[in-house]
Order: C-alpha cells, then sequence, then structure tokens
C-alpha cells in the first residue's frame, strides 16, 4: 500500500471513529477487476456486489434490493438476501459466478459455496474474493479503518476457503489464485466440476 493510500484512509479512519463521519470507499472489487475479468466469460452474475458489478455487461447483479454497500451505481437484477434465502435462478444457469467479500459474512461457508456452485453450469469459473481476516484486521487497526462487523471468521484465508472447499461434491482446477497480493484480498479463481 502506498504513502498516499495509507494516509488517506488513517485520516478518514480517525475521521470516522471519533466524529462518526461515514466514507465511502471505492469497492473490493475495483482492486481485482483487471486480474479476474478474464475469467468472466459468457453470461454470469455477481452476488452481493454493492453497486459495483465486475462487468456492466450480460452479468447479473444477486444483492439486497437495496444493498448496504454503496460502493457504486450499478442496480440489482435479482434482489434477494443471499446469506438467509436461496437465490431466486434456477440450477446451471450461469458460466460464471464472481462474489467479492461476501462469503465471509456467512456463518456457515460450505452453504455459501453450495449456494454459488448450484446456480453456476458444470464447468464453470467460481471466483471469489474475500479477505485474510487476520490481515484484514491488521490492516485496519493500523490506519485506524473501522472494522466490519459482519465478518464472522477469525481464520478466514486461503487455507480456510481450501478446507471449506475440499468438503464439498465437487473437483475443482484453480486457474488463478493470490494470496494478499492485494492489501488482504485473497483471490481464487475455479473452474467447477461437480459430481
Amino acid at each position: 500500500m502506498n504513502l498516499e493510500v495509507f494516509i488517506n484512509r488513517k485520516i478518514k479512519g480517525t475521521l470516522t471513529r471519533w466524529f462518526g463521519i461515514q466514507f465511502t470507499y471505492g469497492s473490493e472489487t475495483n482492486k481485482v477487476r483487471h486480474l479476474v475479468t478474464k475469467y468472466c466469460i459468457g453470461k454470469g452474475c455477481d452476488i452481493g456486489f454493492g453497486g459495483d458489478k465486475i462487468l456492466k455487461q450480460n452479468c447479473d447483479g444477486i444483492d439486497f434490493p437495496q444493498p448496504y454497500a454503496k460502493a457504486g451505481k450499478d442496480k440489482v437484477d435479482i434482489g434477494c438476501d443471499v446469506i438467509n434465502d436461496e437465490i431466486p435462478v434456477a440450477d446451471n444457469t450461469y458460466d460464471y459466478v464472481y462474489t467479492s467479500h461476501l462469503i465471509e459474512d456467512f456463518t456457515d461457508t460450505k452453504d455459501a459455496l453450495r449456494k454459488f456452485i448450484r446456480v453456476l453450469k458444470n464447468g464453470g469459473n467460481l471466483i471469489l474474493v474475500f479477505p485474510n481476516q487476520v490481515k484484514y484486521e491488521e490492516i485496519c487497526n493500523r490506519i485506524g479503518q473501522p472494522l466490519n462487523p459482519y465478518h464472522i471468521h477469525k481464520e478466514m484465508g486461503y487455507d480456510f476457503m481450501l478446507q471449506k472447499l475440499n468438503e464439498l461434491n465437487i473437483t475443482y482446477e484453480i486457474l488463478y489464485s493470490s494470496n494478499c497480493e492485494i492489501d488482504y484480498n485473497v483471490i481464487m479463481v475455479l473452474k467447477i466440476n461437480k459430481l
């Protein structure tokens, strides 16, 4: 992280903590878009996109009817509470499923993966972007940015996600991965084969 970004986040974090001033932060998707869009081929969806879909065309935005995150101006195409409800889409609908900084909010990570994979076509790409929780907390504490209170798992990270994937009735090929090369972000691009 460069000095300008560090100072900017430190000032905003301090103003938020001391005075309750809220700031809009750029989306996590914006940080990784250049690395993952080449895996977003065909008809896809972005689950929990918070206003900034991975692609602006041929990509359904699935989120709360009024997303709690406002990282962009993209409209919700399919409104639902993904954490508590099934995604109202037929099985095997999408060529790719992208989700950024949502899976860490699920109590049951395997159930989240099941939901994402259910709507993905066999042989499709599952693109997961999520925090390494330890690194996330270190960076937030260092720059004074408030922690996201919805993160459930202290052990969330690359190894945690591999363990959960290995508990599912699938096989997968890792097409691309990055473990905290960008801030605290873990990126996993997986070609999913359903058994």
